[in-house]
């Protein structure tokens, strides 16, 4: 692997301070409760109005929205919903028998209150309520609540807003940061206590659910996205450029790989990239993130293959003449785009698939947010007379083994039946 651009190398002093900030006000709104999660809004957000969002705004919200923008959102409701419903049908119980007289069985049950976190920092993110709300709902959870830090104006930001109307929410609160998600992690004044919180965030936000991941579900812990293209001589250098600078708009510590099989298709990126990266709105954070974590390489297909299954990145994108085929050999990725037509902003915002997905080679052991996230599998056991008497002397057996008398006699006292 020959390489045309590296990651600078960037010193690592160690800092953990939001770790023991995010502690701490975790810490104080379990202790505190309402008044300490009102104490951080002010200071945070310098936000001192009403935390519930009525319907009677989220409604207002929708009806001010423009008609373009309307539609971009239902189509993406539409199109997230369809792929998710489809996954629910995977879910159907099972009647096993095991030997005679003895039946286990398996169903699917939904969390019944679930919190959906949804970014609103530099810019609000709607396609992100979307990506958590519609999930939940197809799994059938009772209680789906949305959650949201407020603007500078004081409210809830409306494209957020009227998503919620748009999704039928009736439960939305203005409120963020680390101590929103203690705040539906515990229960906090008007808020009832959640199962499962999901969606991504900032760094205290992640923090947050770490720490209080043993009270509540999460999804996982989002860190900077990624994306790895992989790409030959049939890709298109200002495309690549396109879908790197896409990438790289995310955040400063944004990554993205390109590893080419063509030498000239990668400098031909490469270049346009940095002419891209010179005109870019978003200029300011995607050239931070590309000069800092952005890699150009050369190398054989197979090459490719192996890099991508030891990332394992977030986002995999098959710029190639056959990405089914190469798709066969990665068996490590949060979501795979396929071809040169599928960039990955398509799955951010309105094909279908959903964008929280595992991050910092996470995907080696985990995937993204589906229906499945928010379904529980419970397992049942019926044994008869018949069962008991056949399972009881090799369940006594290990239960000696293990030391446990009491757990050989309960057998012991179904082994012979009256």
């Amino acid at each position: 692997m020959r390489y045309i651009k590296q990651p600078q190398v960037v010193s690592c002093d160690g800092n953990n301070t939001f770790q023991h900030v995010t502690q701490n006000i975790v810490m104080r709104v379990q202790e505190e409760g309402w008044p300490a999660v009102k104490e951080y809004a002010r200071d945070f957000d310098n936000y001192k109005g009403s935390f519930y969002v009525s319907q009677e705004e989220t409604n207002q919200a929708l009806s001010s929205l423009p008609s373009s923008i309307r539609s971009a959102l239902e189509r993406a409701i539409t199109n997230v919903r369809i792929f998710h419903k489809r996954q629910k049908e995977m879910f159907q119980p099972i009647l096993c028998p095991i030997e005679k007289g003895v039946t286990a069985s398996l169903r699917f049950l939904p969390v019944r209150r679930a919190a959906i976190y949804t970014p609103a920092g530099r810019y609000p993110l709607p396609s992100t309520a979307i990506m958590g709300i519609v999930p939940a709902q197809e799994a059938g959870v009772q209680e789906v609540v949305l959650f949201s830090p407020p603007t500078k104006e004081g409210k809830l930001a409306p494209v957020i807003a009227a998503t919620a109307a748009l999704l039928g929410i009736k439960e939305v609160w203005a409120l963020g940061g680390a101590h929103g998600v203690a705040a539906m992690a515990t229960g906090a004044g008007p808020i009832k206590k959640v199962d499962m919180i999901v969606g991504p965030g900032n760094a205290y936000v992640t923090e947050a659910k770490r720490i209080l991941s043993g009270i509540v579900g999460i999804d996982g812990l989002a860190g900077p996205s990624e994306v790895l293209i992989i790409a030959d001589n049939t890709a298109h250098p200002l495309w690549l450029a396109a879908d790197i600078a896409a990438q790289s708009e995310h955040d400063p510590m944004a990554t993205s790989t390109l590893l080419c099989t063509d030498e000239d298709i990668a400098i031909q990126t490469l270049k346009k990239l940095n002419k891209l990266l010179e005109t870019l709105p978003t200029a300011n954070i995607a050239k931070q993130a590309w000069e800092t974590n952005g890699t150009i390489a050369v190398c054989s297909l197979k090459e490719a293959i192996i890099e991508c299954n030891k990332l394992a990145p977030e986002h995999l994108q098959l710029c190639v003449d056959t990405p089914e085929n190469v798709l066969g050999a990665c068996t490590s990725y949060g979501a795979a785009f396929l071809g040169n037509w599928t960039p990955v902003p398509f799955g951010d915002y309105i094909a279908g698939t959903n964008h929280t997905l595992p991050t910092s080679n996470r995907a080696r052991y985990a995937g993204g947010l589906w229906t499945g996230t928010f379904l529980r599998p419970m397992t049942s056991l019926h044994i008869d007379g018949n069962g008991a008497e056949l399972l009881a002397e090799d369940g006594m057996n290990l239960a000696h083994i293990e030391g446990l008398a009491a757990h050989s006699l309960s057998m012991a006292l179904r082994r012979n039946r009256p």
